[in-house]
This record gives structure tokens, sequence and C-alpha cells, in this order.
């Protein structure tokens, strides 16, 4: 149990001065919990599914014109991503 705080506090900042840092190590272990996070299914990218019409909403209510849209090469991906009509 720690009874003095403020002795603990300067231990740990005395620790962390002297200490080098192993890039490698880090990145190992960092690369290891990505895998595992993966093989758990923990990153979900559905966000990226809209992206697409975030992107033409963003557009029209930022006033760009077809020619703007057209120049920047962004109206093809915004053909491409037209809803499907349902019947």
């Amino acid at each position: 149990m720690i009874k003095n705080k403020k002795i603990w506090e300067d231990f740990e900042i005395e620790l962390i001065k002297n200490e080098k840092i192993d890039y490698k190590k880090n990145f190992k272990i960092f690369n290891e919990l990505y895998k595992l996070a993966k093989s758990l299914n923990k990153f979900k990218f559905a966000y990226l599914e809209d992206i697409e019409y975030d992107i033409k909403y963003a557009l029209v209510i930022n006033g760009e014109t077809k020619n703007k849209v057209k120049k920047n090469g962004v109206r093809k991906k915004m053909e491409a991503t037209k809803p499907l009509k349902n019947n």
C-alpha cells in the first residue's frame, strides 16, 4: 500500500526520465494487440460504407457546383454512389 503519494509520484517521474524507449519492443506489442483485436472482430469498418454519400451531401451543403465537382474529379465518384431505386 502506498502511504506517501508524493514519494511515489517522484519515483515514477524519475523512472520515466531514466528509462530508455524500446521502439521495437513497443511496436511488437502493438502489432500483437492489433492482430488480437482483428481476430476478435473488434475493428468494424462499416462506417466507411456510407462515406460516399457523406461526401455528396457535404458538396451539396457547401454549394459546390457541378463544374467545380467535375474539375476536382469527385463527380465520377458521386455518380457511382447514387442510391438504388426501390421498386
